[in-house]
Order: structure tokens, then C-alpha cells, then sequence
């Protein structure tokens, strides 16, 4: 359930750049939903840690996993550095807070391939997690190991 809930954080951030006019608003919901991603990621490691054992491999990959939220956000900023500096009162360009359509639409080919993208490596992935794990737990979403408070091998020495 936590990877859908960061999928989730992900998701609202990309589906507003790709049809929405990028401006102060939009920004600083891509801003906001980058901390609260960060702070789910974490909530999502301590919990993992009192379940199983979370290997060093699995911890690099999850950080580089972390930076690609922020590599888009940092590329949108970059490409509407008027409208970042407007959220805080500075530049030339005045904030706008509203919610608007792109006025020139992406092509339905590609939002039809990147919405196929995400299905099929993100959606589907965490989709099958789930039902595994609830599986694996006679249909419980929080596992007795990790509701005892057992920490993983990782924390011990």
C-alpha cells in the first residue's frame, strides 16, 4: 500500500505537467508532493525494516529511485524559471495560481506510450505486490511480524 500511496505522489506531479500550464501552482504542488514523497519513502524504509531484511542493494536502488521525482521536478523548474521565482515574490513574471489546459496539448501518442510506460512497469508491478503480500498474509495489509515490532536482519549485528 505504501508503493501505491508514492505512486500516487508521483503520479499528480507528472499527469499536471503533462496537461496542465506549468506556473506557480503547479510547481509548488510538484514541490509538495516531492517532500511528502521523500517523507513517505522513509515511513516506507522504517517500516520494511521491521518485516524482512532490507539489503544494501535494495537501499542504493531506492535512493536512486528517489532523485527521479527530483530530476523532473528540477527540470520543470528549469524550463519555468519565471513562474518558480514568482512563488516567491521575485523575478519579473507574476505568479499565476490557477488551474489551466495546456493551450497546445501533448500528442495523443505520446501520452497513449508514456500512460502505457507507467501501466506496464509501475501500475501493474505495485498492483501484483499487493496482492502478494495479502497473500503471503492471509489477506492482512500489515504482517504479525512487522505488527510485533521485530526488527529485520539489517538492524542487527
Amino acid at each position: 500500500m505504501i508503493h501505491l500511496l508514492m505512486f500516487a505522489e508521483v503520479g499528480i506531479p507528472l499527469l499536471a505537467a503533462m496537461f496542465l500550464d506549468v506556473n506557480a501552482l503547479i510547481i509548488l504542488i510538484m514541490i509538495v508532493t516531492f517532500f511528502v514523497h521523500e517523507a513517505t519513502a522513509m515511513w516506507d524504509v522504517s517500516y520494511a525494516t521491521t518485516a524482512r531484511t532490507v539489503t544494501p542493494i535494495e537501499q542504493h536502488v531506492h535512493s536512486f529511485l528517489e532523485m527521479i521525482p527530483l530530476m523532473g521536478l528540477v527540470s520543470v523548474i528549469s524550463l519555468h524559471w519565471g513562474q518558480f521565482l514568482a512563488l516567491f515574490g521575485a523575478g519579473t513574471e507574476t505568479a499565476r495560481f490557477e488551474l489551466v489546459w495546456k493551450s497546445q496539448q501533448l500528442p495523443v501518442t505520446y501520452i497513449a506510450c508514456v500512460m502505457a510506460v507507467i501501466l506496464i512497469f509501475e501500475l501493474l508491478p505495485y498492483l501484483e505486490e499487493l496482492v502478494r503480500g495479502l497473500r503471503a498474509n492471509a489477506g492482512k495489509l500489515i504482517p504479525s511480524k512487522a505488527r510485533r515490532g521485530d526488527p529485520g536482519q539489517t538492524t542487527l549485528r
